[in-house]
């Protein structure tokens, strides 16, 4: 059981609900959507090496890599870079490689796993569910991630993963319009999930205003109060 990986590193948790945590993340090569702000687009790609950053330097491992390589180079890491919150399964997109997951998740049992994920595979995430503790749901906007899954199989997908800790987030820039946010605000109106509204990173991609994502969060909480404007902090401290 092999899997491309592109690197496995330790650092803050810069996004979402658990913003400001220490996660190891463990991070897959490869991604069936090409969303325009996407800031890791060479993880779409399987490199001839992953590589594993330690406190004392990087080091490199052949892909693709066994469920036992993973599990080691994780054991390794949280042992020289931790203690850890949570580790953080991220991609590219993970759930491509759900089989491998299955075999992997299992042996973590005594961490919190972190799953972070497009939210458009209900399939595969349910079939690796049970070992998930917490679901972060990237949903693409066509307005700033130039493509979208369709509202119903975002719901199933979001209907799974609400049997664990679960959020949504919504990458929003100048384009993002109240009529986009509005239809996943009122599919998760009623519920306790958060929905996380995040400036887009980067001034190539259409960057919004504070103003305008004032705007969406009032339109976004007249359906789910639980709304939340949270941008990327990592970057403001220059980690990975």
């Amino acid at each position: 059981m092999n899997a491309p990986l592109y690197e496995i590193f330790s650092s803050v948790q810069g996004e979402a609900t658990r913003v400001g945590e220490r996660h190891l993340f463990v991070r897959f090569a490869g991604c069936d959507l090409e969303c325009v702000f996407c800031d890791t687009p060479a993880s779409r790609r399987t490199p001839d090496d992953a590589r594993l950053f330690l406190p004392t330097g990087t080091e490199t491992v052949p892909n693709p890599m066994s469920v036992e390589t993973v599990d080691q180079c994780v054991r390794r890491l949280d042992e020289e870079a931790g203690p850890h919150h949570a580790i953080a399964i991220t991609g590219g997109e993970p759930l491509l490689f759900v089989d491998f997951l299955q075999a992997l998740l299992p042996r973590w049992e005594q961490f919190d796993v972190l799953l972070e994920t497009g939210g458009h595979r209900p399939d595969d995430l349910a079939r690796v569910i049970e070992h998930v503790d917490i679901v972060m749901m990237d949903v693409k906007l066509q307005s700033s991630a130039g493509c979208s899954s369709p509202l119903a199989e975002t719901r199933r997908f979001w209907e799974i993963a609400a049997t664990r800790e679960v959020a949504v987030k919504l990458v929003c820039n100048a384009q993002t319009t109240v009529e986009e946010i509005e239809p996943i605000a009122g599919m998760l109106a009623g519920s306790a999930t958060p929905l996380i509204l995040q400036p887009v990173s980067g001034a190539a991609f259409h960057p919004t205003t504070g103003d305008h994502m004032l705007a969406l969060q009032r339109a976004a909480m007249k359906l789910h109060r639980p709304t939340r404007v949270i941008p990327q902090t990592h970057r403001q401290l220059h980690v990975r």
